[in-house]
């Protein structure tokens, strides 16, 4: 079986990579991880992945909600969005579109496990 590949999307250094430990741990490949939309932009055109895991508010001019609408209207990527604070009409943006999900912090690797494991199935 091939391994699934994911694009980390989060600007605290120290957090991304906690989560590409724990998404390996599970089996899975991670391509990069980037602090930026348009780091993610670059990385997706170059290998399209099967999952981008994306913090809201990243560094640079495109928040977490604006790089995956814009890579999921170019490369029909899902996103599980992970968050330490999530408003209303974020939520209901993200409830609208069955590719998107999300995963509020701090959340458990049984949680992340879980989210990773239903959107790559």
């Amino acid at each position: 079986m091939t391994k699934k590949n994911i694009l980390i999307v989060e600007d605290e250094p120290f957090l991304g990579l906690n989560i590409k430990q724990k998404i390996e741990s599970f089996g899975f490949h991670v391509i990069a991880v980037v602090p930026s939309g348009d780091e993610a932009f670059q990385i997706v055109s170059e290998k399209v992945p099967d999952l981008i895991l994306m913090d809201i508010n990243l560094e640079g001019s495109l928040d977490g909600m604006e790089t995956a609408e814009s890579l999921r209207n170019q490369f029909s990527v899902p996103v599980l969005f992970l968050t330490g604070f999530l408003d209303e009409q974020a939520k209901s943006r993200i409830d609208l579109d069955p590719s998107y999900g999300y995963l509020i912090k701090p959340f458990t690797t049984e949680q992340l496990r879980a989210a990773v494991t239903g959107f790559t199935n």
